[in-house]
């Protein structure tokens, strides 16, 4: 009869320590997935916070590149704005001026202006003095126009950007060595005569007229212009002269945009003066 209960009771004792050992490996399995999963919250929350500030980095940095590009695109169109106002204030001035000079480049090319009254005619020295009037009007609005605009940079309005262009080649054609020496104006001299010719009259900037010219011309004027009267009649300055035609023919078009005020004589001088 003992040995049956001695086997039951290992039996018993064998089971109840089964079942410790089986509490305590569950005890531990449970510690180490707790820790594990504290860890693993660490981890997330450390990778959250981590995309948070770096989430939070870029949205600044848009945010400041964002404003920093509306700041350009806002002064790019005041600019803009600016400079067609400029152009606005001086447009009729500085085609009415492009246009008279074309006009005697023209009368000079075309129509022999000074074999009528160059030589030893008695207009001679009057026929010289408004010519050189004209380039140095011309000069003198384009110098106007160069001083308010210069700070804009370039502008991107085409009327605005195709003066600008139109003035730019007139200046290098009328510099250009390849041409000779005949009429050759360096940029410097032009500009010269171009702030000589202006003025200020109540408030406003303009260029002076004949008049004003013709009693200043000794004093203010010969240093610059004496040189060229006599390339007034050269041959050789003609291609020179004809080119600059040609480029104040479509200065005066891009100006008079609609084409009100001088249509008809440009399109027959520059006909005539190709």
């Amino acid at each position: 009869m003992l040995a049956p209960v001695v086997g039951q009771a290992a039996t018993v004792m064998a089971q109840a320590w089964i079942g410790f050992a089986g509490g305590i490996i569950a005890a531990i399995v449970s510690a180490v997935v707790a820790v594990r999963q504290s860890r693993l919250n660490g981890k997330l929350q450390a990778d959250l916070a981590r995309l948070n500030s770096e989430l939070g980095s870029d949205l600044a940095r848009l945010n400041s590149e964002l404003q920093a590009e509306v700041q350009a695109r806002t002064a790019l169109l005041e600019r803009d704005l600016r400079a067609e106002e400029v152009l606005t204030r001086y447009r009729e001035p500085l085609a009415a001026a492009a246009f008279d000079l074309q006009s005697r480049l023209y009368n000079i090319l075309c129509l022999d202006f000074f074999g009528k009254f160059g030589g030893n005619h008695e207009r001679c020295e009057m026929a010289e003095n408004t010519t050189l009037f004209r380039l140095a009007q011309y000069l003198g609005w384009t110098e106007v126009l160069r001083r308010d605009i210069q700070f804009l940079s370039f502008p991107e309005a085409d009327d605005t950007r195709r003066v600008t262009q139109l003035q730019s080649q007139i200046r290098r054609r009328l510099l250009d060595r390849e041409y000779g020496p005949a009429m050759m104006i360096w940029s410097d001299e032009q500009r010269a005569i171009g702030e000589q010719m202006i003025v200020e009259e109540h408030g406003k900037v303009l260029c002076m007229g004949y008049a004003r010219f013709h009693d200043d011309y000794a004093e203010r004027f010969a240093p610059w212009c004496e040189r060229l009267r006599p390339d007034l009649q050269s041959q050789t300055a003609h291609q020179r002269l004809r080119d600059v035609q040609h480029l104040l023919c479509e200065l005066v078009e891009t100006l008079d945009a609609q084409r009100v005020r001088y249509t008809e004589d440009l399109q027959r001088a520059q006909a005539s003066a190709s």
